[in-house]
């Protein structure tokens, strides 16, 4: 994690590590602050499976950015400037990253309930296909996130029904978050 003076609001300039950085970053730009906010979005849940954190800020760091932005209702422009910065640094220091997530087998459809849906909700949520909420009711609103994870993956039935197939898909993804 970085510690920037964030004045950079007026400048466009922030100070990290001793190095002055011109904010916003973007695709193109490179070097070490690069890298650890790579490395900061990985350890957030948002994965770089292609490259990683190489330090190079390119259209698989931009994904990672907008779905960060996304997902916490900052301006979703991929750009990291010093709000984008403000809210990582919080993310981060509360503790909200990764975790290891158990996935419940068999099949769940609207209408189920328990411990099984908790665990999908929870899954769900950690790969940015928040179901408005961990209740353990398979519900209107985790139908629609099982519905939009299925829609990012093109083997995925869209059907909105979580079965071995979505299970698979959605280990990969958390398995990509570790």
């Amino acid at each position: 994690m970085y510690d920037a003076e964030f004045s950079a609001e007026e400048t466009g300039e922030s100070d990290v590590l001793g190095e002055s950085v011109e904010l916003p970053l973007s695709i193109g730009d490179e070097g070490p602050f690069v890298r650890e906010i790579q490395q900061d979005l990985i350890r957030a849940g948002f994965s770089l499976p292609r490259y990683g954190a190489d330090g190079t800020f390119g259209e698989e760091t931009e994904g990672a950015v907008m779905q960060f932005q996304r997902a916490h209702g900052l301006t979703v422009d991929g750009l990291v400037g010093p709000i984008t910065l403000e809210k990582l640094n919080e993310v981060l220091d509360e503790g909200q990253t990764t975790e290891n997530f158990s996935l419940p087998s068999g099949i769940l459809r609207q209408g189920d309930e328990g411990e099984a849906v908790k665990q999908l909700q929870r899954a769900l949520k950690q790969v940015n296909f928040d179901p408005q909420g961990i209740d353990g009711i398979y519900g209107p609103n985790t139908e629609d996130a099982v519905r939009r994870f299925q829609s990012m993956h093109r083997d995925l039935e869209n059907d909105g029904i979580y079965g071995p197939e979505t299970r698979r898909f959605l280990r990969m993804e958390l398995d990509d978050l570790a």
